[in-house]
């Protein structure tokens, strides 16, 4: 039984931030970016036992060029496959199911694949039988994962005329994700804080 693949990426340096009249920030990712990871991690293989008709073996498989394909309002895996079984090598395609969502509590953008299933086929006495269906989900233990748009909180000093100095706390809320062509979105509302007056009111 091969192990499963843990992928844990932390990208807020792969995502950038815009502005627009509907929501004051944006962390957008690209699809480029989810598929640039697959190449660097370079090559995805697995291999386990099967049982058929008092024939066990093993066989292997490996991903080829897998890449995540983003639509609006879904995304999908998709990925050729080499299976090696017995005496029967042969490449497939695979076209699987993902699911996308934004977490505040954690701040992270989740990329999950949840379906992508393959024949396992085997050639006996030169007929073939459909032995298996193999779903390369579960050899995919953790999401993806992509910082998103809370990690821009911070602390904005003003001089002022009288020589005081004004606090102000500023920080995303209202987070949002949207799949759109090629990229996801994490919107958020800008709120800005006066950090004295908030002190003044809890006296």
């Amino acid at each position: 039984m091969s192990k499963k693949i843990v992928i844990t990426f932390l990208s807020f340096f792969l995502t950038h931030i815009t502005f627009s009249q509907n929501q004051d920030l944006k962390v957008i990712l690209q699809e480029s970016v989810i598929n640039k990871m697959f190449k660097a991690i370079g090559e995805i293989k697995g291999s386990s036992s099967y049982s058929f008709m008092l024939l066990d073996g093993t066989y292997n498989w490996s991903l080829i060029n897998p890449q995540i394909k983003l639509h609006p309002n879904k995304a999908d895996f998709v990925s050729d496959v080499k299976v090696e079984v017995s005496k029967n090598d042969y490449l497939i395609h695979v076209d699987g199911n993902v699911e996308i969502c934004y977490e505040p509590t954690t701040n992270l953008i989740y990329i999950e694949i949840t379906k992508a299933k393959f024949p396992l086929n085997l050639l006996v006495f030169g007929k073939l039988f459909h032995v298996l269906d193999v779903d390369l989900a579960k050899y995919f233990e953790t999401p993806l994962t992509f910082e998103g748009p809370l990690s821009m909180g911070t602390e904005m000093l003003f001089g002022m005329p009288d020589n005081t100095t004004k606090k102000i706390y500023v920080h995303p809320k209202n987070c949002g994700v949207k799949i759109d062509e090629k990229l996801i979105t994490v919107g958020a509302e800008l709120e800005f804080i006066n950090k004295e007056q908030s002190l003044q009111k809890k006296k």
